[in-house]
């Protein structure tokens, strides 16, 4: 396969992989979205082409952002095969990433790579950046994925990943669109090729085609000195020759500008969403400083309430020391007054028990007279009863 039309090559090979696993991980384009059947998906050509057994851990659901760091997880925790047989871990991703996210974009980027290399530590590891189809996005769409990407290219570069970018390998073309980025069978494969080319690309090692000098040099000259001007010009000529970049060397001095020109420009939007960021904040800080000064104002005012309610509560205490010195000297005058009706009172109280011993024995004397009387009358009503006649003078 010859290499695919906007997939640049990488300059820096690693050989050839031991193992025959290839570990998938990605959202719904890695996971077959689009494709009439899962074995004309972009992952299971590319594995078959590659002549590697396919573990696919994508799922429709995943984005860079979101998920992609939970798949490698899922991918680690699989104990079904030897993780030391996997050759290479694809990581795949980032059309569908906005570009509120690019921060966390870039730092989900690095966790991915990381988790996959502890999990996989004999695989090379390659980010197949923005597979999918650019057709029927807009200007502002085409944009955004244009950073996500290049933002993602330039992480799996430091990282030291094999950095493919598919985003250009579909395009706008229609003809390889299912619905929405998703490809249908002929993008799939296109994407497939793609990455099955930078894998081969990425095993092989870099031919030089050094350039043979081709000019010559003659002089009717036949001198001493006129051969060693030519012999010098000769050697000159030579050595600007030799030293005339390859065209290995030219492709690679081009890569490096357009990578620093896609860093440059993901830097920018950085910059400027750090400077959106910086200006919430900074606007943020005056409310708060605003709610800060009102809370301030009703404190001072509160304050002036309170020391004027101190004030008057001063002036109360006062009047109420005032009233209790008049008390005071008023209690002491009627000191007098109240032991003297203590004396009175305590004659009136000798003289109430005086009345109530004199009232029981009047009571005892009455009660003994009535006795008596009523012994007399008892008497006279017996008398009478047996004395019909009666003789007032005893006669």
């Amino acid at each position: 396969m010859g290499a695919y039309a906007g997939v640049a090559t990488n300059l820096l090979r690693s050989g050839a992989r031991a193992g025959s696993i290839i570990v998938w991980i990605g959202g719904p384009v890695t996971n077959g979205g689009g494709a009439s059947t899962g074995s004309k998906r972009m992952s299971s050509i590319a594995s078959r082409d590659l002549g590697l057994t396919e573990k696919n851990y994508a799922a429709a659901s995943v984005t860079v952002s979101n998920g992609l760091v939970t798949r490698c997880h899922a991918a680690r925790d699989d104990t079904s095969y030897d993780h030391a047989q996997v050759a290479y871990v694809v990581l795949a991703g980032g059309l569908q990433d906005p570009v509120s996210a690019l921060a966390t974009v870039i730092a989900k980027t690095r966790d991915a790579i990381n988790e996959c290399r502890k999990a996989f530590p004999a695989a090379r590891i390659i980010w197949a950046a923005g597979p999918g189809s650019l057709a029927g996005m807009n200007d502002t769409q085409l944009t955004d994925t244009t950073t996500i990407v290049s933002a993602i290219l330039g992480q799996a570069r430091q990282a030291g990943a094999l950095a493919v970018n598919l985003r250009t390998v579909l395009g706008t073309d229609t003809s390889m669109q299912s619905s929405g980025i998703l490809p249908n069978d002929t993008g799939h494969e296109a994407l497939a090729e793609a990455i099955v080319d930078a894998v081969r690309d990425d095993q092989g090692e870099p031919v030089d085609q050094p350039i043979t000098p081709t000019r010559t040099y003659s002089s009717g000259l036949n001198d001493w000195a006129s051969r060693q001007v030519e012999a010098t010009r000769k050697r000159e000529a030579e050595k600007r020759e030799a030293n005339r970049p390859t065209g290995t060397e030219l492709g690679g001095v081009t890569q490096k500008l357009d990578e620093l020109t896609q860093q440059q420009g993901v830097q920018q939007v950085l910059l400027e969403q750090q400077q959106d960021e910086l200006d919430a904040h900074q606007r943020e800080l005056e409310q708060q400083q605003q709610k800060l000064q009102s809370q301030q104002n009703q404190l001072t005012k509160h304050q002036n309430e309170l020391e004027a309610q101190q004030k008057s509560l001063k002036s109360a205490q006062d009047a109420i020391k005032d009233a209790q010195e008049q008390l005071k000297k008023v209690v002491g005058d009627q000191g007098d007054q109240v032991n003297n009706l203590q004396e009175v009172s305590d004659r009136l109280s000798q003289v109430t028990t005086d009345l109530q011993n004199t009232t029981s024995k009047l009571q005892t004397i009455e009660n003994t007279v009535n006795s008596n009387l009523r012994m007399r009358v008892l008497q006279i009503e017996t008398w009478l009863e047996n004395n019909t006649t009666f003789s007032p003078w005893g006669g």
